[in-house]
């Protein structure tokens, strides 16, 4: 065997992690073990042979609750410094239940001192320090059990089972990941092709509209110079249809003057005196219920006056006021009451009771038609336009539709490349991947409301039995960590509570093989918690070993 064999093993063996001393010293003995074999050194091949069987079982030799990485801090052959710096003490005073350190390291296996920490190996499981303070206070912490080694609680060694257990889980959420982050390779590919695909479209579309834009011009345009001479024939067709109207009103009117006239000229001599007016009360001047020949003759303003006259200047004055006798004869007269008939008077109508009042109330009120007045008659409706100005219509009409759509074409178009402009300056995370969530929402239904989701939209809240719905946040930033900056979202400017803030959301995003809302909460009055899981917030997960590492 020569050095250099020797300091290959020496070499070899320091590979090993500093927390497994034991493991080193056992890997350099195999291999001088195998370098001895090759030279068959027999005498000393079955020493070392002996050596490295008993590596394995032996532990290294530290004070109670001192962690490997701090085992060269604890040298029994020379004094102990207080990890501080502040003292050093004889090393027979460590462990000895006194505090001597400020810092309280002199006392890793005891409770002495009220800031000092024990470290629970936990061979199979994870190390851990608990308080000093727990150290043999009958409370297993320890999974190894070795924080109770002076209190006589029955304790259980169940550090392999706790790392069974979680390598399980890990492994579990390990297979997760790798099955969430090929989905999120999937994702990001998508998204890329997406963006470029809607910049494409985007280009396309700038380019579209200003050809849509002028087309839109030239129609307004060809609208308005159609508009024009529609406006006009129709106007021209209003006022001959006014004029027809007004000239059909004065001719009843006129001829409705001459059957006034003719029935106040009672002697038939075509002419009309103020006797003749005296007559009909409706005509008073004054407003004392009487007509005298003083009335009568100011209404004529002569002797008398013959139709031509009477249609000129007497008919405007008793248009409004004069009612015919054959009007009044076809209103029936109000009947008086009779002896057959006598007036019931309102004394007995009284004395009759509750009864009589339930009768009058059964008895359905009287249906009293009155005749519609010459104002209230339905208006005539304006005949049809003649062929040019139809013609006119439609030409007009055809122009407003073709303008109308293509506005609307031009509208719509602002309208996606407004949506366009706004979806591809979103950040959707490092290479795209949370681009998937986008237009997309999730719910979550509680046993009073349903929570509703929408990435980069906003967050809201509907109660499950009636109610309006409450906004719970609209998007607002990623909100993580320097080191994990998509690993939440923010939505604020919800909602504002009574007397209180506005409403905002908080959303975890957790890796996942799909994409779904498992949880909410209200930490903090009107800020609220989801977690939220998606492949889109998954990484390359790390290896599980597939067997526990002992601490020696």
């Amino acid at each position: 065997m020569t050095l250099k064999e020797v300091r290959r093993c020496a070499r070899n063996s320091l590979a090993l992690s500093d927390r497994l001393p034991i493991a080193r010293h056992c890997r350099f003995a195999v291999c001088l073990y195998r370098v001895l074999a090759e030279g068959r050194m027999k005498a000393l091949l079955l020493l070392l042979l002996v050596g490295v069987l008993g590596c394995w079982a032996v532990e290294v030799k530290r004070p109670r609750g001192v962690s490997l990485s701090n085992r060269a801090f604890y040298d029994d052959s020379k004094p102990f410094t207080c990890l501080d710096g502040s003292r050093t003490i004889p090393f027979d005073r460590v462990n000895d239940d006194y505090c001597d350190c400020a810092d309280g390291t002199d006392e890793p296996g005891t409770s002495a001192c009220s800031n000092g920490r024990f470290h629970c190996t936990n061979a199979g499981y994870k190390p851990q320090y608990i308080p000093s303070s727990r150290i043999n206070d009958g409370i297993c912490d320890c999974c190894d059990t070795t924080d109770e080694y002076n209190s006589g609680a029955l304790c259980e060694n169940t550090c392999r089972e706790m790392g069974k257990k979680e390598r399980e889980e890990l492994q579990m959420a390990a297979e997760i990941a790798r099955e969430g982050f090929r989905v999120k390779q999937l994702l990001i590919e998508d998204a890329r092709k997406g963006r470029e695909e809607k910049q494409t479209k985007l280009q396309d579309m700038v380019q579209r509209r200003q050809a849509l834009q002028s087309q839109v011009d030239a129609l307004r345009l060809q609208k308005e110079e159609a508009e024009k001479p529609e406006q006009e024939a129709k106007d021209a067709h209003q006022k001959a249809w006014e004029e027809h109207k007004e000239a059909e009103k004065a001719e009843e009117d006129k001829q409705r003057s001459l059957e006034v006239f003719t029935e106040l000229d009672q002697d038939s001599d075509g002419m009309l005196a103020a006797s003749e007016l005296r007559s009909h009360m409706e005509l008073d001047v004054d407003g004392d219920g009487a007509m005298s020949d003083e009335e009568a003759q100011s209404l004529l303003g002569d002797t008398s006056v013959d139709v031509g006259i009477f249609q000129e200047s007497v008919w405007p004055q008793i248009r409004e006021k004069f009612k015919s006798e054959t009007d009044a004869q076809a209103v029936p007269p109000i009947e008086e009451p009779t002896e057959s008939h006598p007036e019931v008077p309102e004394d007995e109508d009284e004395e009759d009771g509750d009864e009589g009042e339930d009768d009058e109330e059964d008895e359905p009120e009287e249906d009293i038609r009155v005749p519609p007045s010459k104002a209230q008659e339905a208006e005539p409706e304006m005949p049809p336009y003649d062929e040019v100005t139809q013609a006119l219509i439609d030409a007009a009409q055809t122009a407003r539709s073709t303008y109308e759509e293509a506005e609307k074409s031009l509208r719509d178009m602002e309208d996606t490349i407004k949506g366009l402009e706004k979806e591809i300056s979103l950040d959707f995370g490092p290479t795209g991947e949370f681009s998937y969530l986008y237009g997309e929402c999730y719910e979550l239904s509680t046993s009073e409301y349903v929570y509703r989701l929408c990435p980069f939209n906003r967050v809201t809240q509907k109660p499950k039995h009636g109610g309006s719905e409450t906004n719970l946040g609209s998007w607002g930033s990623w909100a993580g960590p320097e080191d994990n900056k998509f690993s939440f979202m923010k939505f604020e400017h919800g909602t504002s509570c009574w007397q209180g803030p506005n409403r905002s959301t908080l959303v975890k995003l957790s890796c996942g093989k799909d994409s779904i809302l498992t949880s909410t909460s209200e930490p903090s009055r009107c800020e609220y918690l989801m977690e939220f899981f998606t492949p889109a917030a998954c990484h390359p997960p790390p290896e599980v070993l597939p067997d526990d590492h002992d601490e020696l």
